[in-house]
């Protein structure tokens, strides 16, 4: 069966609208910003929530080179890291390039020989020669500018690459000692400078420190995606997707809520809504589409395991705790959130909303953080695709 917004799409405008239709306003907190180019192409009648993203933006995530900042320092999860991104990702997606980024200080000769910048741009080179052509990827090894600033350099490496995705471990070779404490969680301070400050850069954060743990060759991962009807939970999905390989499993994760909870919105007598079948129909029309074998670009995705989920919390379970928890009973290999930095700095807020913080610090988990910044077609056109023709 056709996906909803397939079909509706199809007939009118494919180019403005959406593969997934979006909430955007008070009736999900944490919806974006509506975009209202969708009420202005489809009828009364035939109209989904508005906040649209287009469907060629969607395939783009897709299937677009990917380029990732892979940061490390020689500690152990910075080179589970660079395993995931050289055995796993760079494998199954022959669209990657890598920017292998260390930021050395010259008077740190204290450091373990493996850990020092000339013992690790050697390990470093043979391990990316020995797994991929030498036109995928790059050693960038850049001197640090002083203390406090390798967090503002690996950001400021985002931009000029610019990158897609950054991954890097939960600690460098400080352990906890070099943290920002958030929420009363110690988080290295340059992956908190990374979630802040990488702007549309999504970031995949590596807790194991074992390599045997991680989901590479043979062994299928299993990603849990929290999700509401904003677009950077539709990113963080995309991005779940980009990321698996055939056979891995994506469970997309929607916590449950009564018409009391403080967390939904309670909506006019003559204005029901349900957000619990809102976002099943919006997610299980995204499935529908990717297991379409009609479509050119998202039926490359049909040998993925996927299967949306309503999760109904426990008796005084937080959000959070419920996704943290599911993701415990499935043995997740990742939890994957959504952000809009963009836009909720520009309304006075950090840029990872709390919710999607706390999940990322009470799961043991690695974590994707998905950041979504909201352009429109026109921008997109002039930047990403303009991009492409002066490159080929």
């Amino acid at each position: 069966k056709p996906s909803q917004a397939l079909v509706l799409s199809r007939p009118l405008d494919r180019a403005r609208i959406a593969m997934a239709a979006v909430v955007g306003g008070p009736g999900d907190p944490a919806g974006d910003a509506p975009d209202s180019t969708a009420s202005q192409v489809l009828p009364r009648k035939l109209q989904l929530p508005s906040g649209l993203i287009d469907v060629p933006i969607c395939e783009s995530i897709l299937t677009k080179e990917m380029r990732l900042i892979l940061s490390i320092d020689g500690s152990e999860m910075s080179m589970t890291a660079l395993a995931f991104v050289t055995e796993g990702v760079m494998q199954h997606d022959k669209a990657t390039f890598v920017e292998v980024l260390h930021i050395y200080d010259e008077s740190k000769d204290h450091l373990p020989v493996h850990c020092q910048k000339v013992a690790l741009m050697a390990t470093c080179d043979a391990i990316m020669t020995g797994s991929v052509s030498a036109h995928r990827y790059q050693l960038n090894w850049v001197q640090r500018k002083g203390a406090g600033t390798t967090g503002q350099q690996i950001c400021d490496a985002i931009r000029t690459l610019p990158a897609d995705y950054i991954c890097m471990g939960f600690y460098g070779l400080k352990g906890k000692k070099d943290y920002t404490d958030i929420m009363g969680t110690k988080l290295s301070t340059n992956v908190f400078n990374a979630l802040h400050h990488g702007n549309g850069c999504s970031v995949i954060c590596i807790k194991d420190e074992i390599l045997g743990l991680l989901p590479l060759k043979e062994k299928h991962a299993t990603f849990v995606v929290s999700v509401t009807l904003s677009k950077s939970s539709t990113k963080a999905f995309l991005d779940a997707v980009r990321l698996s390989k055939a056979g891995d499993a994506i469970h997309v994760v929607y916590v449950g809520r009564t018409r009391s909870d403080n967390y939904v919105w309670e909506p006019a007598a003559d204005e029901p809504r349900d957000f619990a079948a809102e976002t099943r129909a919006k997610y299980e029309s995204f499935i529908s589409s990717l297991q379409d074998e009609a479509e050119p670009i998202f039926s490359r995705f049909r040998d993925r395991e996927l299967k949306f989920v309503l999760l109904s919390p426990d008796q005084g379970e937080t959000l959070a705790r419920s996704v943290v928890r599911y993701a415990d009973e499935v043995n997740a290999d990742f939890v994957v959130v959504g952000a809009n930095a963009s836009d909720r700095v520009a309304r006075d807020k950090t840029p990872v909303g709390s919710v999607s913080l706390q999940m990322c610090f009470l799961t043991s988990r690695n974590f994707i953080v998905a950041n979504w910044i909201d352009v429109s077609l026109r921008v997109y056109d002039q930047t990403v695709m303009s991009s492409r023709e002066q490159k080929a």
